[in-house]
């Protein structure tokens, strides 16, 4: 099982997602930013991170959302869903994936990773 945290960042009534590098496993797809949580490092700790190494952002506040388990013909991933309430700095990136600002309609047109699907639904009625 490998624990990822991931970050919602909302703006207006879109939310920043990213497309896999095609260096990535699912090359291509689109999800919503994070990484892996590493031993001995709590899920806000590893958001802070992975945020700052993806989108050279700095987490100030985050809200912890809920947790979701999906399984891949690969792997299991246990996503750690986090509101990134209050950052400094504009998202960009800095591991050569797209970003993009999508609001509902938008997302749903994107090649989106299966472990994000059961996200949308709770995402925009919030």
């Amino acid at each position: 099982m490998i624990r990822v945290a991931v970050g919602i960042l909302k703006r207006n009534n879109t939310v920043l997602v990213a497309e896999r590098p095609a260096d990535k496993p699912y090359a291509g797809y689109w999800e919503f930013p994070g990484g892996k949580i590493e031993l001995n490092e709590t899920g806000e700790q590893a958001l802070k991170r992975e945020l700052h190494e993806e989108l050279g952002i700095d987490v100030i506040a985050a809200q912890f959302w809920f947790e979701h388990i999906h399984h891949y013909p690969d792997k299991s991933v246990q996503l750690e869903m986090w509101f990134v309430t209050e950052f400094s700095g504009e998202p960009h990136s800095k591991e050569q994936q797209q970003l993009r600002w999508v609001n509902y309609h938008e997302m749903c047109k994107l090649r989106l990773l299966e472990g994000n699907t059961p996200i949308l639904s709770r995402l925009f009625v919030r």
